[in-house]
């Protein structure tokens, strides 16, 4: 960006700075491999905690009664009357989570600014980060596990499931809290929402709003994994820093009292903005402030110097015109 700036705003080149690069693939490629391999790490640090994992579900059960939130086993035993529907949200249990995630990285780093791109990107490692740390100190049996409360694993009932075959090398069967689903679900919106300029942004809002009923339904979540995943998210944005070509959140704006200088500051914008389309008409109208009065191309007309703007409130005389003898037949 080339700016040069003076007393009234932009007035020449004075500095340049140049534009942020984009980060090579090589090394996004790398940063990828090596979150998988901590997930991976991590999924063997909590293997052979079983007994811990289905206690900490009782407990985590018990809480949620506590909270009055819904009952997850009531949702799904409602939802059981149309298995064509639990079959589908297994496939998108399965099947939506990396790719959509691949997909909006890639969106990312092909479509998005830099700074943009790289913002999204620490906030997923950076939440990836904080739930692995969760998932290993608080290892979590997901609903499917507590037969007992009348739950049904619809992935081996109806298929496909996540933890059949290759698959089950990869996940994490006892990281139930936070819901990785949802809490990256929830930053693909956010991010979304605020870089793109579409309409069409807002309706990535569905892709977390399914994905919490999905993993609810399908008992492989609580709600509240739903609500902690959430709660890390906000922290997560509250220490990555935001790039400048970010807008600032209004929800955040508000907490920290700080939305009625944003209205202030938009208000002057708008009335400076008003200001200079009504001198811009002013000057149309009235003709040039200063300068001369060019002729149209083509013209052998001299340039004259420009009379100025002339008062609109002055009415101007015209001679009488001269009586002809069509007017004395009259």
């Amino acid at each position: 960006m080339t700016v040069g700036l003076g007393d009234g705003g932009p007035t020449g080149v004075t500095s340049t700075s140049p534009a942020p690069t984009r980060p090579g693939l090589l090394r996004e490629i790398v940063l990828l491999v090596t979150l998988f391999v901590g997930y991976r790490l991590a999924r063997l640090a909590i293997a052979g905690h079983d007994d811990l994992a289905i206690a900490n579900a009782w407990q985590v059960w018990d809480v949620e009664r506590l909270m009055h939130l819904p009952d997850e086993e009531t949702l799904q035993d409602w939802v059981l009357q149309w298995p064509d529907v639990l079959k589908a949200a297994n496939w998108y249990y399965v099947i939506v989570h990396f790719p959509i995630t691949l997909a909006f990285l890639a969106w990312g780093w092909l479509r998005r600014p830099p700074p943009e791109y790289r913002w999204a990107r620490r906030g997923i490692i950076t939440l990836t980060a904080f739930a692995l740390v969760l998932h290993t100190a608080m290892p979590l049996a997901p609903p499917r596990m507590l037969s007992s409360l009348g739950f049904l694993d619809t992935m081996a009932a109806f298929g496909p499931s996540a933890y059949d075959g290759g698959a089950a090398t990869v996940a994490n069967q006892f990281a139930a809290m936070p819901s990785l689903h949802v809490g990256w679900a929830l930053l693909i919106a956010v991010v979304v929402v605020r870089t793109a300029r579409t309409r069409w942004r807002w309706l990535i809002i569905a892709h977390p709003v399914l994905t919490t009923l999905v993993v609810v339904v399908t008992a492989n979540h609580y709600w509240i994994d739903a609500l902690v995943a959430a709660l890390l998210l906000g922290l997560v944005l509250l220490v990555t820093p935001r790039p400048p070509e970010v807008p600032p959140s209004r929800l955040w704006l508000r907490l920290t009292g700080r939305s009625a200088q944003i209205a202030q500051a938009d208000r002057t914008v708008q009335a400076a903005q008003v200001a200079q389309a009504a001198q811009a008409g002013l000057t149309r109208n009235t003709g040039s402030l200063v300068g001369w009065d060019e002729p149209a191309a083509g013209s052998t007309v001299t340039p004259t110097a420009s009379p100025g703007p002339r008062s609109v409130t002055t009415p101007v005389s015209s001679p009488p015109r001269p009586r002809t003898p069509a007017d004395c037949d009259s």
